[in-house]
């Protein structure tokens, strides 16, 4: 089967309108990086289109990819969390495939201010609520990469999970979390409860979709103004 950049056209699959090529005025096949970014909503899933119905076609495009981005990573964000990560290497019960290492990490700004009052703190048997949100969030942030890792790879839970804590930037109070842990693929999900089988199911899904949708960036309709001009066409005499 010819893919797009191996056919040559007179006129555009989707208008059949004819291609022209002008100083004044130019009509050519749009690439097929493109042309498979609006089939991703397009009906008529044309095999090519021109900068016309590119133009046309592109606007309604980025409101729908827009949305369902948004809708699916809101989905997952809110139940990722099911995908376990223990810190034990091999949980009874459990029947899996290891499948490879996953990492996160995070690095954020505890200011100067921040180590004072932490230091201040404790000299009271107390801790710094302000410190410790910051080590929160961090761990949240690596828990939900090695969650989203292990999901890329085709993986449903971690393993043999590790978390390291140290200050880099001398002076400047920048606090990094690291986590490593093995990505497996669990067979027996049900284990885990029949929401939680479902929830990672249901991930699998929403992270394939994501994935697909990531290979596109927004597409700006003024681009087939004069960019990206597929030059694979015979102009009209």
């Amino acid at each position: 089967m010819q893919t797009q950049e191996e056919k040559t056209y007179s006129n555009c699959p989707n208008c059949n309108e004819s291609l022209t090529n002008s100083f004044m005025k130019s009509k050519y096949m749009i690439a097929e990086f493109y042309t498979d970014y609006i089939n991703l909503y397009n009906n008529t899933k044309s095999e090519a289109y021109c900068n016309k119905c590119a133009k046309l076609l592109v606007p309604q495009t980025n409101s729908l990819f827009y949305k369902e981005k948004a809708s699916i990573e809101a989905k997952m964000a809110e139940i990722i969390s099911s995908i376990p990560v223990v810190s034990i290497q091999s949980p009874i019960g459990w029947e899996f495939e290891v499948l490879e290492m996953v990492t996160g990490q995070s690095v954020t700004g505890t200011g100067v201010i921040s180590e004072f009052t932490s230091v201040f703190t404790d000299l009271f048997g107390k801790q710094s609520n302000r410190y410790n949100s910051k080590l929160k969030s961090g761990e949240e942030l690596c828990f939900a990469q090695l969650r989203k890792n292990a999901l890329d790879i085709g993986g449903n839970a971690v393993i043999a999970t590790d978390i390291d804590y140290a200050e880099v930037g001398g002076s400047k109070g920048m606090l990094m979390v690291c986590m490593a842990g093995t990505a497996i693929k669990l067979k027996n999900t049900e284990k885990l409860g029949t929401k939680r089988s479902e929830d990672i199911l249901e991930l699998a899904k929403l992270n394939d979709r994501i994935n697909i949708l990531s290979k596109f960036n927004l597409i700006d309709s003024k681009d087939f103004d004069y960019a990206y001009e597929y030059s694979n066409y015979i102009p009209q005499k």
